[in-house]
């Protein structure tokens, strides 16, 4: 038996080395070559399946998150488009009062907020604060306290601007303005509230209208506007930006006219959920050929004093923090 197994195996180790026969050395550095790619790419499935485990840091987390489209409040200053050119810009203590205010419709002896005051219109708080070291017009609605949890308490803001006290020292500068655009910025305080849920902290939607009220005769909705802090593949910035028209020449009762008892530039800006603050950062004036038309000097006043505001940024360090939602976490 065990002669049998013996000659049975050289038989076998015989067939064996007949089957190899051929270039030796040829056939060698082929299953060498072979040899090697078989472990290369043993190697890199290997680490490709089982990467090594390695401890991460927050900073490299978030970083997970898709925020390369994303802007701190610093770069707002970079996003305004007009503000070089404009026939209006602010500084820290110029003194707004009587020259831009909210309306007060249809009861012309009550404001917003007062008791008994039935409009729509939102009580809004102006004062000048830097933003991204440019000093803007904060236009601050300040929320109602009330029962109705439709609307979480805002109303329609509703901003004139009167030309008649701007343009007191040359009154007729105005009748030649055919075109007004006021340059806006909203930067959002707290997460967008929708109707199925809240969002990050980011500007939703905020939008409105532009126009004019002239001797009592509206026009408000000859432009729209409309701002998001969307870049077009997802949410990102905290704020939002945008340069609201309306081309009040285009007919005579939409015109400003210095004769006029009353000439308004208006502004409205409709209603939204969440805690948004709006901003003018400039007005510019153009007549139909589009140059600029400037307030006569000293048209605003300085002198006022006006408790200076800190904007908050979703992260001072140029990262957002996000929270196990996917929310933007304010830093306190």
């Amino acid at each position: 038996m065990k002669k049998i197994l013996a000659m049975t195996l050289a038989l076998t180790m015989s067939a064996l080395m007949f089957a190899s026969c051929g270039d030796t050395a040829d056939n060698t550095e082929s299953k060498a070559e072979e040899t090697t790619t078989t472990a290369e790419t043993t190697t890199t499935a290997a680490e490709t399946e089982a990467p090594e485990e390695t401890e991460t840091t927050p900073e490299e987390e978030t970083a997970a998150v898709d925020n390369s489209n994303w802007k701190s409040l610093d770069k707002i200053a970079d996003a305004l488009e007009e503000y070089d050119n404009a026939s209006v810009t602010f500084q820290a203590d110029s003194d707004v009062t009587d020259i831009i205010t909210m309306f007060n419709e249809p009861q012309a002896d009550l404001l917003p907020g007062d008791e008994g005051y039935s409009g729509d219109e939102a009580k809004i708080n102006f004062s000048v604060q830097e933003v991204a070291g440019i000093p803007m017009l904060k236009c601050d609605e300040e929320i109602y306290d009330t029962a109705d949890e439709t609307n979480n308490g805002h109303k329609t803001l509703k901003i004139r601007v009167d030309m008649n006290k701007l343009f007191e020292a040359q009154p007729e500068l105005m009748d030649d303005i055919f075109n007004v655009k006021i340059e806006l910025v909203a930067i959002a305080r707290e997460q967008a509230v929708y109707d199925d849920g809240l969002g990050p902290v980011t500007v939703g939607w905020y939008g409105g209208a532009v126009g004019s009220n002239n001797a009592g005769q509206w026009n408000g909705n000859l432009g729209s506007y409309d701002m998001a802090s969307d870049a077009g593949d997802g949410w990102c910035n905290q704020w939002a930006h945008c340069v609201a028209s309306a081309r009040v020449g285009l007919k005579d009762g939409s015109k400003y006219n210095h004769e006029n008892e009353t000439n308004y530039t208006t502004l409205m800006a409709w209603i939204v959920k969440s805690d948004i603050d709006l901003y003018i950062a400039d007005i510019v004036f153009e007549d139909d050929a589009g140059n600029v038309i400037a307030i006569p000097e000293g048209a605003i006043p300085g002198g006022a004093s006006y408790e200076k505001e800190e904007n908050v940024d979703a992260d001072s360090d140029g990262i957002i923090e996000y929270a196990e939602d996917g929310t933007v976490v304010l830093e306190q």
